[in-house]
């Protein structure tokens, strides 16, 4: 298997930690400061985009678009993202990346938190199936190419270098 594909994968799950770490106790002490409690489905899914999407988009966002071109997880692991060519990646390439990358956990919140009272199972179960299809789909093309790109690389132009 290949170190890049590997460290990829790590550096993603540091990042997702991380956030978790740091979101989730400030979510829970928000919503106690604001009396609020997600009693629907609904509203767990607000409090799940407003708490953890944002920030997380934010993050990967900034941090992909930054002069180091990565996050705390591929700084970690001395890796970058980048155009092809080794350019710093725009803003908008950035958040498109990004909206690609994150696309698979945002269907999850959707069909699980969002639609949840309005789908019937049947429904609700094909998109959190479909959600889990792409997340094979991206790990799949970056295995493909030795951890380089993934669909949101392909469709944007970037690619993962070792720094």
């Amino acid at each position: 298997m290949n170190i890049l594909f590997i460290r990829r994968c790590v550096a993603y799950l540091i990042d997702i930690l991380l956030l978790f770490i740091i979101l989730a106790p400030a979510s829970v002490l928000g919503e106690k400061l604001l009396g609020l409690t997600p009693q629907t489905h609904r509203q767990v899914w607000f409090a799940v985009v407003f708490s953890f999407s944002i920030p997380a988009w934010f993050y990967f966002i900034l941090s992909d678009h930054s002069n180091s071109g990565a996050t705390f997880g591929k700084r970690f692991l001395h890796l970058r993202v980048a155009l092809i060519n080794g350019d710093r990646l725009s803003f908008l390439r950035s958040f498109s990346r990004t909206a690609i990358k994150l696309l698979p956990w945002e269907m999850v919140h959707i069909f699980g938190f969002a639609l949840a009272d309005q789908l019937g199972n049947t429904w609700q179960s094909a998109g959190l199936i479909t959600a889990n299809i792409l997340i094979l789909i991206y790990l799949g093309i970056a295995f493909a190419t030795k951890g380089q790109r993934s669909l949101h690389d392909l469709v944007v132009g970037s690619q993962v270098f070792i720094k």
